[in-house]
């Protein structure tokens, strides 16, 4: 056995913390194996992403540094060649690694697979299905196969258990003489909001699916919904995630648009993913205590960002910086970490390039964060989201000038224990007070001037427009990615 303990970095994209660290919260979901993690190892009960998706979140859990620092925000940044990286660090210190991205926003295209001595891009390795190209492959490919078998019966679990059989054949062939660094990220909640059966259906007994879930797939006929206060068309294109940005302008600008009952029924399928999701990650957590790879690994448990289902009347995510899009869960579990305990005291994901190196026993490069258990405790996390143009969106010229322009306004955040303030791109400053975010309407200068300061000096005062998703150049398999997730038409 090696000496230097193993890391397995599971980021479960937009899960929410409150999914898994409130029993009493929107979603009503038991994640047992979840909860088997953080009994024996440290919950951060007040973790925070340092963007409201993807690319700025996973640029700063790679690099331990701000979307403001190294540039990498927008929806296709690359990052720069003399950051170090975490899988980098942890290489160029003896270990092998092993990473499998979620979205194709943390892509090789994106330079965050740099120090990966694998980087298994499912997007790119799996053909369209049909295709003569898949066809090929499931001739080709066992775990292909049981992708396919699990898909024609059950429905599709977008790559879940094929992610998860791809880490079990890496880290079962791993030489245990050396130590490994792995990450996976896990879209499995991400939407569209659409887990296998029998979870979905559980959720609601009004859905009736169609009986094979190939042929649910293939069709596009996502079933019918039987309750006369639900629109069944708009429900369905609302939790199949397509063409987001517009949908979240639509009902942002109306909220009416989708009724309190729809939101219960998109709120389940949330929660039935994650229940899905939990499910895979025990039978994965238990061959792993199988075969002996659990002594010596420091295991971490967290996500991205979160997710709207119709709090401040906003849907998914992205472009605004609520707690309820930058709050995630941090549980690390493994040798030298306390178990069972909770930690309170803030903490963010730019911590944790520290805090990995801190548990490792390695020198850490210098970093905008420092180890969550080394450290005196964290007083403020600072959050961020680059200003966008989104005219050739849809549904851009159907919502008001103020709805447009709230999607598009940059910002920037520093959230303390007692409050959240937030300097706009457009002049504008908000003082929101926790834990329910309400807006001070008249706020004290003597409150208001020490947060403004110390936020200018961590992230700057300069708004950088990110990049349009919309100019860059895909591959076939990223495009398809990104179709499925909701960031192209």
């Amino acid at each position: 056995m090696t000496a230097k303990p193993n890391v397995l970095l599971l980021v479960f994209d937009t899960l929410r913390a409150d999914a898994v660290d409130d029993a009493d919260g929107p979603f009503d979901v038991s994640t047992p194996a979840f909860d088997e993690v953080a009994a024996r190892g440290t919950t951060f009960e007040n973790a925070f992403a340092v963007g409201p998706w993807t690319p700025p979140s996973h640029g700063a859990l790679f690099s331990g540094r701000y979307p403001s620092e190294t540039g990498f925000d927008g929806a296709w940044p690359t990052m720069p060649a003399d950051v170090p990286l975490l899988a980098e660090w942890f290489r160029d210190a003896g270990y092998r690694t092993y990473g499998i991205p979620g979205p194709a926003k943390m892509g090789s295209a994106t330079g965050l697979d740099r120090g990966f001595d694998e980087y298994y891009e499912v997007y790119e390795e799996v053909a369209e299905r049909p295709s003569l190209a898949y066809l090929k492959q499931l001739l080709a490919d066992a775990d292909i196969r049981r992708d396919f078998v699990r898909t024609a019966t059950e429905g599709n679990d977008y790559y879940t258990e094929i992610k998860f059989d791809r880490l079990r054949q890496w880290l079962g062939g791993h030489d245990r003489s050396t130590p490994f660094f792995a990450m996976a990220n896990l879209t499995t909640v991400h939407a569209p909001y659409d887990p296998p059966r029998p979870y979905k259906r559980e959720a609601t007994p009004e859905l009736s699916r169609p009986r094979f879930g190939l042929f649910e797939e293939l069709a596009d006929e996502p079933g019918t919904f039987d309750d006369d206060a639900v629109d069944s068309a708009r429900l369905f294109e609302v939790a199949a995630g397509g063409n987001s940005t517009s949908t979240a302008l639509r009902y942002h600008d109306d909220p009416s648009w989708i009724p309190e009952r729809e939101l219960e029924v998109i709120r389940s399928w949330y929660g039935a993913s994650l229940r899905y999701l939990d499910d895979r990650l025990h039978a994965f957590l238990d061959w792993f205590e199988r075969v002996g790879l659990d002594e010596n690994t420091v295991v971490v448990l967290t996500s991205d960002h979160g997710e709207l289902f119709g709090e401040h009347e906003l849907l998914y995510h992205g472009n605004f910086l609520y707690d309820e899009l930058t709050k995630v869960p941090i549980v690390l579990a493994g040798p030298g970490i306390p178990s069972g305990e909770r930690r309170p005291d803030l903490a963010s994901h730019i911590d944790l390039f520290a805090t990995l190196c801190d548990v490792c026993g390695l020198d850490a490069p210098s970093t905008a964060g420092s180890s969550l258990f080394e450290s005196g405790e964290r007083d403020a996390v600072f959050t961020a989201e680059a200003p966008s143009s989104l005219a050739d969106e849809p549904a851009a010229e159907e919502v008001s000038a103020e709805t447009l322009g709230a999607f598009e306004c940059g910002r920037k955040s520093i959230r303390t224990e007692d409050y959240r303030f937030e300097r706009r791109s457009d002049g504008t400053e908000v003082l929101y007070e926790l834990p329910d975010e309400a807006v001070v309407e008249d706020p004290d200068d003597a409150i208001v001037a020490p947060l403004r300061e110390r936020l200018v000096d961590v992230l700057g005062s300069a708004f950088d427009e990110r990049e349009d998703a919309a100019d860059a150049d895909y591959s076939e398999g990223v495009e398809r990615n990104l179709r499925q997730l909701g960031y192209l038409d």
